[in-house]
C-alpha cells in the first residue's frame, strides 16, 4: 500500500513538474540524429535547460531502447531532476535513480545511482532541532549502498557522510533532552540523553552529554549513577570545561552522604 502511495505521489509530481513549464518544448524526431548525437546534445543543453534535455533523453529511450545510450539517458533524466534542487524534483530524482538500479542492477552506474539516492535525501535534510525524517532516509540509503557495494569509493564517501548525519541526529536528540532538562523533566531528559549515548557514538560533545546526564541523576537522587557519569568526564576528557564542575559535584554528593551517615543514629544492639 505504501509503495502504491509513493508511486502515485511521484506520478503527480512528474505531472506537476511537466505542466509547470513556461514554454512549449517540441522536438522533431526526424531531425534528432543518432543515439549518440541526441545524447551529446541533451548533455550540452542540460547545462542550461533541464526540461529540454530531459525530453531528449526520453527520446533516446523511445527510439533506441537497446542502445548503450539508453542507460546513460536514464541516468541523465534522474540527474536533470537532481540539478533542479527543489524538494519535489529531488523526490522524483530519487525515484528515477532507484528505477535505474532496478533495471540495470549490474551496471557500473548503479553504484553512482545508489549514492545519488542518498544525496537526494541529504539535500532535503534539515538542521538539528527540526524534522529529521530526510536525515534518517539519507542514512538508510547510504547504508544500503555500503551493503551492496562495499569497498568502493562511493562507499567510503558514504561512511563520511553517515558520520556527519548521525552526529546531526545525536545533536537533535541532545537538544530535546536539554529542553526537558530546562523544564525540570529530568527523567525525560535522561531518556533522550541515553538515546544519544546508546545510538550515536559519532556525537561530538560527549563530555557535555555526560555532565548533564549526571546532573539529571543527581536531581532525582540517584547519586551513584550521577557520580558514574561525572567520573566518565574525569577519566576520558581531562581537558573538558566540565571537568571541574564534575569534580565539584562529586565532592558535594560525597560530603552529603558522609553527613547523612554521621547524622543517622546507630542501631543499638538488643
Amino acid at each position: 500500500m505504501k509503495k502504491l502511495i509513493i508511486v502515485g505521489l511521484v506520478s503527480v509530481l512528474i505531472l506537476i513538474t511537466g505542466c509547470s513549464s513556461k514554454k512549449d518544448i517540441s522536438l522533431n524526431p526526424s531531425k534528432l540524429g543518432s543515439d549518440k548525437a541526441i545524447y551529446e546534445r541533451a548533455v550540452k543543453i542540460g547545462k542550461k535547460d533541464y526540461e529540454k534535455s530531459r525530453l531528449l533523453f526520453k527520446e533516446i529511450l523511445q527510439l533506441y531502447p537497446d542502445s548503450i545510450y539508453a542507460k546513460k539517458a536514464k541516468i541523465g533524466i534522474a540527474d536533470s531532476y537532481f540539478k533542479q534542487r527543489d524538494s519535489s524534483s529531488l523526490l522524483i530524482a530519487a525515484s528515477e535513480y532507484q528505477e535505474f538500479v532496478n533495471l540495470y542492477p549490474n551496471s557500473p552506474d548503479s553504484i553512482y545511482a545508489k549514492f545519488q539516492i542518498g544525496k537526494c535525501y541529504e539535500k532535503q535534510s534539515k538542521s538539528a532541532g527540526r524534522d529529521q525524517t530526510n536525515t534518517k532516509l539519507a542514512i538508510t540509503a547510504y547504508e544500503k549502498l555500503q551493503k551492496l557495494f562495499p569497498g568502493t569509493e562511493e562507499s567510503d564517501k558514504a561512511e563520511t557522510i553517515i558520520k556527519k548525519l548521525k552526529n546531526r541526529l545525536g545533536t537533535h536528540y541532545f537538544r530535546i533532552g536539554m529542553s526537558n532538562f530546562r523544564l525540570k523533566a529530568y527523567k525525560g531528559a535522561i531518556s533522550r540523553f541515553k538515546e544519544v549515548i546508546d545510538n550515536y557514538p559519532q556525537f561530538t560533545k560527549f563530555d557535555k552529554l555526560y555532565y548533564y546526564t549526571g546532573v539529571c541523576y543527581k536531581k532525582i537522587d540517584k547519586t551513584d549513577s550521577a557520580i558514574s557519569f561525572f567520573q566518565k568526564i574525569i577519566n576520558s576528557y581531562p581537558k573538558s570545561k566540565y571537568i571541574n564542575k564534575a569534580k565539584k559535584l562529586i565532592r558535594r554528593i560525597m560530603n552529603k552522604k558522609k553527613s547523612e551517615k554521621k547524622d543517622k543514629p546507630e542501631k543499638k544492639e538488643s
